[in-house]
């Protein structure tokens, strides 16, 4: 008797594959965002009263921080997948009950601090003043998101190790 393939009990179709790409992709954008957030930080807190690059008054330009939004995509993508799963992987499955916690706790911490934190900063540079006034004045909130954007990486990390590890 002969183990069973595992390639024949995966979900397949070209259904599936689209989701998955864009469930992926929705992933690595929100993270790119939140990376982004956080090094542009770091960049205002080691400017240290001295000129800000235009690169960071750009990227705190004011208005929403639609690439970290993106992470909303996440579980609508996830759920569609498990429904084109055919029943492969339940919604009920740990794994997928554990991604999702992960996902609304990085989430929880992206809407009450990051992205907060960066409407903040976005005040702060939009004001006129000298740079070390801008300095003084978004220093907390720059370290907000530098801390908080470590934790919904962390957040989002666990999560795809979940996801790919299915325990």
């Amino acid at each position: 008797m002969s183990a069973p393939r595992l390639a024949s009990t995966l979900p397949s179709g070209p259904a599936y594959t689209v989701v998955l790409i864009c469930h992926v992709a929705a992933v690595l954008v929100g993270i790119v965002a939140v990376v982004a957030s956080g090094v542009a930080a770091a960049r205002v807190l080691a400017a240290r009263g001295g000129p800000l690059s235009s690169s960071v008054r750009t990227y705190f330009a004011p208005g929403v921080n639609w690439a970290g939004r993106v992470l909303y995509l996440v579980p609508v993508f996830g759920v569609a997948l498990v429904e084109l799963s055919h029943g492969v992987y339940p919604l009920s499955a740990t794994w997928v009950l554990c991604g999702i916690g992960l996902w609304v706790s990085a989430m929880i911490l992206a809407e009450g601090a990051l992205w907060p934190a960066e409407r903040r900063v976005q005040r702060a540079l939009a004001a006129t003043g000298t740079s070390e006034q801008i300095l003084l004045d978004t220093a907390r909130a720059c370290r907000t998101v530098c801390l908080s954007a470590i934790g919904v990486l962390a957040l989002l990390l666990t999560a795809m190790t979940v996801m790919l590890a299915k325990p």
